[in-house]
């Protein structure tokens, strides 16, 4: 419980100081029309698997993440993993545009840094079945994976992800994320690659509150043993997103998370984990 929680209560608190010293601070576009704006989904991410959303111009947006690695089934001996160690992501976005978003991120596991961009294409306003299109392109660099052998090039990764979003009577999203990894798994001679076809959906309860899940099943290429998937609530206010999830996959970098996990979902292999993402108005 230790460190999980004191990052944990630490980051809640700095981020309630900074809303209270920025009452003005707001998620949503104020210049544009909300009629115009094709929303399904209201934060950056669903879990792991990225939304076609975005940031306004000049804004940022930082976040935190944690997957603590021991499973639920380790009962009161761990504290149901609470008590670590945990995997935890630090990033930090940056609005280009309305519509452009580029991140830099790093995750404690390998010490993964990755950089990537967002780029929102397409908006179709219906009220049948509006939707929004978007793609992310990035690389990672594993700067201490032990097990590497000496060839510095197998340390690079790259992907890239096509996102279609939509919504069912603006309170159910949903979106597919079919995504690319070129070498999925840094551990082996020969490069591998993945080719996935996510899922995500997101049910919001009122203004504030919503349900949501995730899969990332592989169709093509290497996994490492299992899809991923989760689930998980959400809690919204203003550009506060707090996420509360259940996952059988500990990995939180997309180059990381796009090869698969070790845990099995049918198994009960599930951890614990959470996403906060601030909105930060310069």
């Amino acid at each position: 419980m230790k460190y999980g929680f004191i990052i944990f209560l630490f980051t809640i608190f700095i981020t309630e100081i900074f809303y209270a010293q920025n009452p003005n601070i707001k998620w949503k576009r104020s210049e544009v029309k909300i009629s115009e704006i094709v929303q399904p989904f209201h934060s950056t991410h669903a879990i792991n698997l990225p939304t076609t959303e975005t940031i306004q111009k000049g804004n940022l947006e930082f976040e935190i993440s944690h997957r603590f690695v021991p499973d639920i089934k380790s009962g009161s001996k761990d504290l149901f993993g609470f008590d670590g160690p945990v995997n935890i992501r630090i990033a930090l976005g940056y609005g280009i545009t309305d519509n452009t978003f580029l991140t830099l991120g790093r995750s404690n596991l390998n010490d993964n840094v990755d950089l990537w961009l967002k780029q929102k294409l397409w908006n179709f306003n219906n009220d049948l079945l509006p939707f929004a299109l978007a793609f992310r392109i990035g690389s990672a660099y594993n700067s201490e994976a032990f097990d590497l052998n000496a060839n510095e090039a197998k340390e690079f990764q790259y992907f890239v992800q096509l996102i279609l979003n939509s919504s069912i009577e603006r309170n159910f999203a949903f979106g597919i994320v079919p995504s690319y990894l070129y070498n999925s798994y840094i551990f082996i001679d020969d490069k591998k690659y993945s080719f996935t076809l996510g899922t995500n959906l997101q049910y919001y309860l009122s203004e504030i509150f919503s349900v949501l899940f995730e899969w990332n099943p592989t169709i093509t290429g290497f996994r490492i043993a299992h899809n991923p998937a989760s689930f998980g609530i959400e809690l919204e206010t203003g550009g506060h997103f707090f996420k509360i999830v259940l996952s059988n996959s500990t990995e939180l970098n997309s180059s990381q998370f796009l090869a698969g996990t070790r845990s099995s979902f049918n198994e009960s292999e599930w951890h614990i984990g959470f996403n906060i993402t601030r909105l930060l108005n310069l």
